[in-house]
């Protein structure tokens, strides 16, 4: 009853204060290799699983005529 917390947790509220100093950064993934066809899309949006798209992507509308 007696701690005084901000004390007691100093180290944690500074590194907490200089949160984005401690952002790890990476090189991009993101090669030609790995990039889809664009018309993989709308495939996927028939013939996928549409839930494991952001809310946003699948609010997209793309008119695709299925076969």
């Amino acid at each position: 009853m007696n701690t005084n917390w901000p004390t007691f947790f100093s180290k944690y509220i500074e590194i907490w204060k200089n949160q984005y100093d401690h952002i790890p950064t990476r090189e991009s993934i993101i090669v030609p290799e790995l990039a889809c066809a664009p018309n993989y899309m709308p495939w996927f949006k028939i013939h996928g699983k549409p839930y494991l798209l952001s809310e946003e992507q699948r609010r997209q509308q793309i008119c695709v005529e299925r076969k």
